[in-house]
């Protein structure tokens, strides 16, 4: 009589558990990365064989949109101070209402004389409402771009500088600014570029 033989069984393991890490590491991921804020102007930066990455805090960037218009966004915590300080060297007050307003902004590019009417504005249209802050090549009297980036680092001295330009922005929009800035003796920022 042939002898019956038992099924053999491969080794089972229970991946219940498997499962359960799998989503407490995706949880862990989404809650700790860092979201960007959505751009209001989008700007396709020029190719760069540079591999150094910018900073996440601390950051005032300085945009040149493909029209030539000048636009400004800095971190949350710094925008209050810097827009109060703006409004003395202007002349214009703000309520608190506008300063509310004004933290909300991820960027902003209108002159100081109507900040208070873009502040009231709704969201959505404040999006569309970008002519540029002014940076005068003809006697340097309208520089409220640079006003900016010096008052914004008074209120907080570890800002660090950066500067974004679509690349068919003009040259000459770049040089301006550079030479403001070098004109105020600052001479230390970085220019965003796209990884080639």
């Amino acid at each position: 009589m042939a002898r019956v033989k038992p099924k053999r069984r491969g080794p089972s393991m229970d991946l219940t558990a498997m499962s359960d890490m799998a989503w407490l590491l995706l949880s862990f991921f989404i809650l700790t990365s860092n979201f960007r804020e959505p751009e209001v102007v989008a700007v396709v930066t020029p190719t760069s064989v540079s591999n150094e990455k910018m900073a996440e805090d601390n950051m005032m960037i300085a945009k040149i949109d493909g029209k030539g218009n000048f636009l400004m966004s800095f971190d949350e915590n710094d925008r209050i101070p810097a827009l109060e300080k703006m409004g003395e060297k202007y002349g214009v007050r703000f309520t608190d209402a506008e300063k509310k307003a004004f933290k909300s902004v991820v960027e902003f590019g209108v002159p100081m004389a109507e900040m208070r009417q873009f502040l009231n504005l709704s969201s959505d249209k404040q999006a569309l409402y970008t002519p540029g802050i002014p940076l005068d090549t003809i006697g340097g009297s309208k520089v409220e771009l640079v006003d900016w980036i010096i008052e914004a680092k008074e209120a907080n001295p570890d800002l660090f500088l950066a500067i974004k330009g679509d690349e068919g922005a003009e040259y000459k929009k770049f040089k301006t600014l550079i030479k403001q800035l070098q004109e105020k003796n600052m001479n230390k920022f970085q220019l965003i570029t796209s990884q080639e």
